[in-house]
């Protein structure tokens, strides 16, 4: 996702305050406004107008995809931290401009080393894969670390799971079992489902089903369709059918493998796929 500014700035210059004018356009869905007003922000010096003039052009036709992305790199220029990260954002996704994973590594580089967070958790995954810079693991596991210890709830999943794999560090479970805690407090769906596993297994810490469950319960309540298969499984064992086999419909309805294969096995009729959202 690209940077956007959404809170109001309590300066009283002239640019701030046409910013915030900007805000409440936008709000309102004034959106011939709010670019107005954002361009007016603009050119009083206010580089977060640059950056959310670059978001509503980027949304709109595929003709104006391009002046968003030169808000952006005019914001960048300025040493605006979100105008740098965008930049990578768009270069290394193709939006506006040819896809470039290399660019997109340079532009990441630049916001992360200012320590934008989630241009560190970018970085670490470009990293991590090899794709516009060569495959370093030691590197991505630098970059999810300082993100991760930034606070950064995917980087500290990504972190996790680079500890327990033995990526890029030495295999540490209790360093897996900390960072998917962590992840989990700070609310993320792949954090609380890894750490339920965890419990499951005992790995890292001792087996606790309850806990699992309460953790699988919470991703489910955010959506996330692998938390609903290993719940629906937990439950299935447990007698509880109904229930179960409601959560492997919704799982399945949204593509999740296992809970597609659990109908096939059953001889059920499979759910129409209805997308991840």
């Amino acid at each position: 996702m690209l940077d956007r500014f959404t809170e109001k700035t309590d300066d009283s210059s002239k640019g701030s305050m046409l910013f915030n004018e900007a805000l409440d356009a936008e709000k309102n869905d004034n959106i011939a406004e709010a670019e107005r007003l954002y361009r007016l922000a603009a050119d009083e010096g206010e580089t977060d107008a640059l950056v959310n003039l670059g978001l509503l052009l980027i949304d709109k036709t595929e003709d104006r995809k391009g002046e968003g992305v030169s808000f952006f790199l005019k914001a960048a220029e300025q040493g605006n931290i979100s105008g740098i990260r965008n930049m990578g954002y768009v270069n290394a996704v193709g939006i506006g401009v040819p896809v470039s994973k290399e660019e997109g590594v340079r532009w990441y580089t630049m916001a992360a080393e200012k320590g934008h967070v989630k241009a560190m958790g970018n970085l670490a995954i470009l990293y991590r894969s090899g794709k516009g810079t060569p495959k370093d693991l030691v590197k991505a596991a630098e970059w999810f670390r300082r993100s991760a210890e930034a606070g950064y709830f995917r980087s500290q999943a990504s972190l996790a799971q680079f500890y327990l794999e033995g990526k890029g560090v030495e295999k540490d479970v209790s360093q897996a079992f900390y960072w998917y805690t962590k992840a989990a407090e700070n609310n993320s769906n792949r954090g609380m489902y890894n750490l339920a596993l965890m419990y499951i297994d005992g790995i890292g810490t001792e087996i606790d089903k309850e806990k699992a469950k309460e953790l699988l319960r919470a991703a489910v309540a955010k959506r996330y369709p692998k938390a609903m298969f290993v719940l629906g499984d937990m439950l299935l064992s447990e007698g509880k059918n109904e229930e179960a086999w409601e959560l492997f419909k919704t799982a399945a309805e949204m593509g999740e493998k296992r809970s597609i294969d659990a109908f096939v096995s059953a001889g059920k009729t499979v759910p129409e796929y209805k997308g991840w959202k």
